[in-house]
Order: structure tokens, then sequence, then C-alpha cells
């Protein structure tokens, strides 16, 4: 991984950063010292206008990758070799966690071409030491169980919204895990690949912009290494730290790219840095993620929900500990050939006490309150998902 010198050498030469105090003497010695809470924070519309207009400035020995494009158009992000080793590495301490390792064979069931997440989640199976197949999505679910019939994987990488399509088809070998990556993992999307596919589900958090971290056992948040992420919790209107446990919006800096360095970029993910140790016993940290941070969420034929209208209503019912998540209709290349399988979800899950009711008297109250999320529902244009969350988050 980068060093803090390495990465600040590189924001030096970085057009992006011209206008940041990075080029004195007065330099971050360590993040999150006095110098580093000076510095500005990036924006997503920031980092995409550049991408976009100034390709000239990337060296021609870079490849170009494209993000998602799920929180809208996709951005383009240049790559080194050595920023995907570097990357590819992070993947491969991912992979060991989970407990891939040279028993595995894996099926790589991504996008190959246009993704990073593809290519780094192959280096990665195979730096555990992995007998790795790299599948891409081309053909829908006949062509993905045919390819599964052939590779007979212990180990299915994918998307949640794939797994979950093929879900309710597949009839291939008992799995030791499941690994999904690539867009935000629905509670309910992990009950039905877990009943399905018979493993449990892994689930990986980062950006085309930043890698970030992978679920241990427990599976209640994120694991991330210092030496590769460093990872603040700031207001999300204000580049003002928050003290650890508090829910803010996440802001990452990665030790992982080089090509184009990543500083201080705010994710537009709400989430929490964990006040105890993970049950787990590992040392690394832990982030909890809790959704994305726009304060109204675009529903179905144009209706917005303000979030804080809806969690404040959860809240007075004696709801905590609120995960409140929407999922529209999985766009290219997340899921291609499946628009049609798939129905918009609203999922809002909680932690469990005396107080709550239960999911059926939520559900009522919730379509006596608010209208909109009523007519969607009767229309078929909606799916209202409302789960309990296991026990153990902190």
């Amino acid at each position: 991984m980068l060093t803090l010198a390495e990465l600040f050498d590189v924001v030096r030469h970085t057009p992006l950063y011209d206008s940041w105090p990075v080029h004195g003497p007065n330099l971050p010695q360590q993040p999150g010292d006095p110098f580093w809470l000076r510095l500005p924070t990036l924006g997503a519309g920031q980092l995409a206008c550049f991408t976009s207009e100034c390709q000239d400035c990337f060296p021609s020995g870079n490849r170009l990758f494209l993000s998602s494009g799920t929180q809208g158009k996709p951005k383009l992000m240049p790559f080194t070799d050595a920023d995907l080793q570097r990357v590819a590495e992070l993947c491969g301490r991912f992979s060991l966690l989970e407990g891939i390792d040279a028993n595995t064979r894996s099926m790589v069931l991504l996008p190959m071409a246009s993704w990073t997440v593809g290519r780094i989640t192959m280096d990665g199976h195979r730096k555990a030491g992995a007998q790795v197949h790299g599948v891409d999505l081309h053909g829908g679910v006949t062509a993905w169980q045919q390819a599964c019939d052939a590779i007979r994987p212990t180990v299915i990488s994918s998307t949640p919204s794939v797994l979950a399509a093929w879900a309710p088809y597949y009839s291939g070998p008992k799995l030791t895990l499941v690994e999904t990556t690539g867009e935000s993992l629905l509670e309910s999307e992990r009950r039905l690949i877990e009943a399905r596919f018979g493993a449990f589900v892994y689930d990986a958090y980062g950006l085309t912009e930043c890698v970030v971290g992978v679920e241990c056992a427990v599976r209640q948040g994120f694991h991330y290494w210092q030496d590769s992420v460093y990872v603040e919790i700031l207001d999300p209107h204000l580049d003002q730290p928050l003290p650890t446990g508090a829910m803010g919006e996440i802001v990452l800096t990665s030790f992982q790219q080089g090509s184009l360095p990543v500083l201080r970029y705010r994710s537009g993910d709400l989430g929490r840095l964990a006040v105890v140790p993970c049950p787990c016993g590992r040392k690394e940290p832990l982030l909890y993620l809790h959704g994305r941070k726009e304060p109204n969420l675009a529903l179905s034929r144009g209706v917005n929900l303000d979030r804080s209208l809806l969690e404040g209503a959860l809240q007075a019912w004696g709801y905590n500990h609120l995960r409140v998540v929407w999922k529209g209709t999985p766009q290219s290349p997340a899921a291609p050939f499946l628009v049609d399988q798939f129905r918009p979800t609203l999922e809002i899950s909680w932690r469990v006490d005396a107080n709550t009711k239960e999911p059926s008297v939520l559900r009522r109250y919730l379509l006596d309150q608010f209208m909109e999320l009523a007519e969607l529902i009767h229309e078929g244009d909606l799916d209202l998902v409302l789960l309990p969350q296991r026990v153990g988050v902190s």
C-alpha cells in the first residue's frame, strides 16, 4: 500500500488538488492530525467532473474503468497496474478472512471488462490460493447455471441482484460461502441467497473510488485495514469530525491508488465506527453502514419520501438502530438481462427490543401515515420489506 508520504507526493502532482493546501511544508504527519483536519473534503461531483473532463491528465498506460452507476451516471476511474495490484492485495485479505484458500474453487460472476470489481475479485481470490474461474454476466440465468455445472464451484462471488435472480433456479453444488459485492445488499436478499445457495453470505463494502472492507463471520459490519484506507465519520453537512460511535457521513482516503489519488472523499453513505471490539476477536476496526445520505428517498414513479419523516415516525414508536435502504431496479452492469425480474424495494430493519411492535402492525401504521407508500405498493410498483435486525449490533 502507499504510505502517507507517497500519497501526498502523488496528490501534489494531480491537478484535481491544485487548490488544496498540499504544496507547503505543513503537511499531515498522520491521518487525523491538526494539519489533516485543515484539508477540504472531495465531493463525488468534483471527482466525476475531473475524470470526465481531464482524461488527458492520465498517463497513457492507465486503464480506465467505470463505476457501477448505481447512484447516478457511471464515473471513469484510472488505475495503473500497480494500483490494481494493491487493490487486489486488499481483496486477497478479504478472501482469507472469509475462508477462501487453496481448497477453494471460485466462480466469479461479474462484469469483466467495464468494472474493476470483476478483475480485482478474481485477483484477490487468486492471492488467497484459490482456483478461480471468471464468468461474465452475458446470457442470464441459463448461462450461469451451465457455467456452474461445468465449474462445480465451492464459492460463488457476484452482485446481490444477480444472485437473488438466480436463487430460485439454482441447482448447483453445495457451497462453502457466497460473496456479494458491487452494490447494496438487502437483508431480504441475504436471506434468500443463503436459503437457496445453502451457504452464508459475506458482503463487501467499497466504491470504485475506494475499496473499503468486508464482513467477518459475525456479519454485523465491515472490517477494514488502516494501511489501505482511512475512514472518517464527518458531519454530513460540514467538514467536522464526529465522536466515535456517532452516525455521520463516511469519508474515505485510499492508500491503494496512485494514478488518481482519493483523499477525504465524501462517499455519500452514512455509517458509524464501532465503539467496542467485534465479537469475532479480529483487531481491525469495524464500520457499520446505515444507508445513503440523501434526505429524500427517490421512489418509483417520481415519488420522493422524506427520510427524516419516515425515521421520525418509526422512532416515535420505539424503533431504534434503524437501517432504511431503498433499492430501485438494478441497472447494467450490476444485473443486465434481469430488469423485468425485480421490483423496487424499500427495506426497513431495526434492532428488536421490548417496545417494538410486530412487523404486521408496523406495516399498517406506515401505510396509514404515508399514503404515497400505500399507493405504490397497491399499484405493484414497490415492495415494502420489514425485518428485525439480527442480534449483536453495538
